[in-house]
């Protein structure tokens, strides 16, 4: 009996342990199921509406109603059974839910009919989890570039407008591209991103005052296919830089002569020849002896090829007899200037009055044309003036060619020991003396031969007389007061008691020496 007992106890404990084996492995039994849906058992597709080229994606929540961690995948294709696109695989904790997706980027226009399905290599799929479904493709949207209005200024800088155009369909994201061209060379000068909506939209770009001669403007699509290719989304268009030209006119003031602290009206024209028009600056009147400003206005911008007239007040009018100064149209960068001269009004009579006293004027010019007048006369006396001699001793006054001879040094001759040759050497030198011919330096001390400091002394003088006789000047003589110019023949009078006298002819102003005796044939 008691084994019997033992025997049968331990056949109940086996089915219970085998019972609870069988309960804790993986239900795959054919009717047994592991996943589930969790909640709507319909696909959900984001991203219509779809456009060829734009990615959707299909969805769905599934549950894990078994006791194991278990992973699953959904599957989509087309009519046919092929498989288009099988999503990433997603681990499910028992109990849990968690989404499963898969993405697809239709090829084609028209009604897209695509099946579902939710697979697992963990345990069974319930049937609710697979189906269909059918997407509306629609074609590739269009995206436009264009320009609508270029404007350089001064004041403003350069404005360009461009207008980007979308298609119907969704929104989409594009990136726009600002470069300036400067003689061959691209700078890109602005860069943002912006969400379009179908339609036309303007563009505003303010790009300050550069240095270029073309904007060059590209439209790139973020993260989708436009229909038209990138060719179509570049535009590009040439500027000029402005020019102006300013210059002011000036009318007739009123009152033509203003007394002190008068106020005078002055009609001006802000004249702009350029393509552009100016910057608002200052119209001013400034003084030129002294800079004092008598009158300022701000004046506003002049079109290009346009005038603006106005009135300038100007006072309270110095106590000055005239006025001169400049009417000055400045701004930033440019200037242009117009002289204007006033004269003020006279209490004598005349409307107007000299800036100096006119008697002190004219009496000035009488003194100086007297002054000329007396300087003529002395230089034209003193110019014709006949030499004389002295009139005690009737010593003929020396040649200057004679004193020059006589305040020379004395000169002595030595013979070069080499090559025999004679030099003239001052009479005092008493150093080495270099011959010019042979290049021999020798002592300048008396050797044998060499005349003697009298000899040299009387040579000198004999030398100067002859220089001094040819240098004579030509000599005139009569036994008359009456005698004939040597040179051209003039009959002058020169008193005989003041013979030898040097006279000059006033004729031919040939100086000669007038003397007493027979007169040359």
């Amino acid at each position: 009996m008691g084994l019997v007992s033992v025997a049968s106890e331990l056949r109940k404990t086996a089915v219970v342990v085998i019972v609870l084996v069988l309960m804790s492995s993986p239900v795959s039994g054919e009717g047994e199921k592991m996943f589930y849906p969790a909640g709507s058992s319909e696909i959900a597709v984001t991203g219509e509406p779809v456009h060829v080229g734009d990615e959707l994606t299909a969805s769905i929540l599934v549950n894990n109603q078994g006791s194991n961690t278990g992973s699953v995948r959904l599957v989509l294709s087309d009519s046919t059974g092929i498989n288009l696109s099988v999503g990433e695989d997603v681990l499910i904790n028992p109990g849990s839910s968690r989404e499963v997706s898969a993405p697809l980027v239709p090829a084609s226009t028209g009604a897209l009919e695509l099946n579902w399905e939710v697979t697992s290599d963990d345990g069974g799929v319930s049937s609710e989890l697979s189906g269909s479904f059918e997407v509306q493709v629609y074609e590739p949207q269009t995206l436009g570039l264009g320009f609508g209005s270029v404007d350089w200024t001064l004041l403003s800088g350069l404005n360009c407008d461009i207008s980007v155009s979308l298609t119907d369909g969704k929104q989409r994201d594009v990136s726009v591209s600002v470069s300036l061209v400067s003689q061959g060379t691209e700078k890109d000068v602005q860069r943002f991103n912006i969400t379009l909506d179908p339609g036309l939209r303007i563009l505003s770009l303010d790009l300050g005052q550069p240095d270029a001669d073309h904007i060059s403007v590209i439209l790139e699509p973020n993260g989708w296919i436009p229909s038209n290719s990138a060719v179509n989304l570049t535009w590009q268009t040439s500027v000029t830089p402005p020019h102006i030209s300013p210059s002011v006119s000036i009318g007739v003031h009123e009152p033509e002569s203003p007394g002190t602290d008068d106020f005078v009206n002055l009609p001006y024209w802000l004249n702009n020849s350029g393509d552009s028009a100016t910057l608002p600056g200052t119209l001013r009147v400034v003084g030129i002896s002294d800079g004092m400003v008598l009158a300022q206005i701000n004046v506003l911008a002049v079109s290009g090829g346009e005038s603006s007239p106005g009135f300038l007040s100007i006072g309270p009018w110095p106590e000055t007899p005239m006025v001169e100064a400049e009417v000055i149209w400045s701004m930033d960068g440019s200037e242009a200037t117009v002289p204007l001269t006033v004269f003020s009004y006279s209490e004598g009579g005349s409307d107007w009055e000299l800036p100096f006293d006119a008697m002190a004027a004219v009496y000035g010019a009488a003194l100086g044309l007297v002054v000329v007048l007396v300087g003529l006369v002395v230089l034209r006396a003193v110019s014709e003036r006949t030499p004389r001699t002295e009139s005690d001793s009737k010593i003929l006054r020396e040649s200057r060619i004679t004193r020059r001879l006589e305040r020379a040094p004395m000169k002595r001759e030595v013979r070069c020991p080499s090559c025999e040759q004679r030099l003239r050497i001052p009479a005092e030198h008493t150093g080495s003396v270099k011959c010019p011919a042979c290049t021999t330096q020798f002592s300048s001390a008396q050797i044998e031969g060499e005349p003697d400091s009298e000899e040299v002394k009387q040579e000198s003088k004999e030398i100067l007389n002859e220089d001094t006789t040819a240098s004579s000047e030509p000599i005139a003589r009569s036994h008359e007061e009456i005698l004939s110019c040597p040179q051209c023949d003039q009959k002058l009078r020169i008193p005989i008691e003041r013979r030898p006298v040097r006279s000059r002819c006033p004729a031919c102003r040939t100086e000669f020496m007038a003397e007493v005796g027979e007169a040359d044939v």
